[in-house]
């Protein structure tokens, strides 16, 4: 595949022989001649060293600039924030005389590029990240992956006080108790209640109050689904099956609490078979999140405010749990809404 380069425009004064000038778009700069003369920017010496600094092999070290975006001829691909109009009018407009100008295949370190009438599209992307935490994808084993960085701090705020506000409400937060301990953590519900006696999912609270599940809100199945679409252009392919989630497990860790290794396994036999996904959003403190195919061969990874993991295929029965929550790690932003770890769990429990 072909990375996106640019062709510079030529300056006044440069030698033909060294034209045209072929960078990566990171690097991409009209290169212009040094300042020539007695009375310049080099003193009495100009001249002799703007001899000297005009060797070709020494005029990609100086004085650049940007390149117009009118002035550029993409090889291979365009910029990713270019609109699909903006990049239809500037190749009807210019792509066809540039590539005209230059030979057809050109040599760049060694490599091979030829000039190509870019594709005029544009990526759409569901979640709406912080520039200066840019998302970072890793595959950490089939089907597993970990998005650090996915959701932007405007959108954890705002998912803090949407999900808190529904868990000091009615059919809210409370302390579970599995295999008669009670667990480290308070949980509540969303779409589809999970019993912790039962171990199935139904419409009320039957292993605490009796109370029926409160609604799934539609922002966030819809995220998850963004998200998951996001993956897909991200990585260029279709990384996990279409997901469309019916239920949300909220768990709330203290500074102490922990939650031990276990399966999702009590979806329908459908949804594991499928391999539909479970996605985790991660917000407050910094957790130690351990995984694996078993007990014996666990791996783990630091899942902070803002992260996204997520299993399926043929990981779908993944062990995992949370190790150790780290105090004194929740974002400045969220501190005066949010104390300790919370854990928004969406997964599709039917498959129609």
């Amino acid at each position: 595949m072909l990375l996106p380069m640019q062709l510079a425009s030529k300056p006044k004064n440069y030698p033909e022989h060294q034209w045209p000038l072929i960078l990566p778009p990171q690097q991409a700069r009209a290169v212009a001649p040094p300042q020539m003369g007695f009375g310049g920017k080099f003193g009495p010496r100009g001249l002799l060293l703007s001899c000297f600094l005009l060797r070709p092999e020494r005029v990609n070290r100086y004085r650049r600039w940007q390149v117009p975006r009118h002035q550029a001829l993409f090889v291979g691909g365009v910029p990713p924030e270019m609109a699909s109009q903006e990049i239809e009018e500037h190749m009807g407009k210019y792509g066809e005389a540039a590539a005209a100008a230059v030979n057809d295949v050109h040599v760049v370190s060694g490599a091979e590029l030829r000039v190509e009438k870019a594709t005029a599209t544009k990526k759409q992307w569901y979640c709406k990240v912080d520039p200066e935490y840019p998302p970072r994808v890793r595959l950490l084993m089939d089907g597993v992956v970990h998005i650090e960085n996915m959701l932007s701090m405007e959108l954890q705020m705002n998912l803090v006080q949407q999900v808190m506000s529904l868990g000091g409400g009615s059919a809210g937060f409370y302390t579970p108790r599995f295999e008669g301990r009670e667990m480290k953590l308070q949980t509540f519900c969303l779409g589809r209640h999970w019993d912790t006696r039962s171990h199935e999912y139904c419409d009320a609270r039957l292993d605490h109050d009796n109370l029926p599940v409160l609604a799934l809100p539609s922002n966030l199945s819809e995220l998850a689904q963004g998200i998951l679409s996001d993956l897909d252009q991200k990585c260029g392919e279709v990384i996990f099956p279409k997901m469309e989630p019916d239920t949300c497990i909220v768990n709330h860790y203290s500074a102490s609490g922990s939650l031990g290794l276990h399966q999702d396994s009590d979806e329908s036999e459908a949804s594991i078979s499928a391999g539909i996904p479970v996605l985790s959003m991660s917000f407050g403190c910094s957790a130690r999140f351990l995984f694996g195919d078993d007990g014996n061969s666990l791996r783990s990874t630091m899942l902070r405010s803002g992260d996204v993991f997520i299993f399926g295929n043929s990981a779908r029965l993944l062990q995992h749990g949370i190790a150790k929550v780290f105090p004194r790690t929740v974002p400045k932003r969220l501190k005066e809404i949010l104390k300790g770890r919370l854990n928004l769990t969406l997964r599709q429990t039917e498959v129609d």
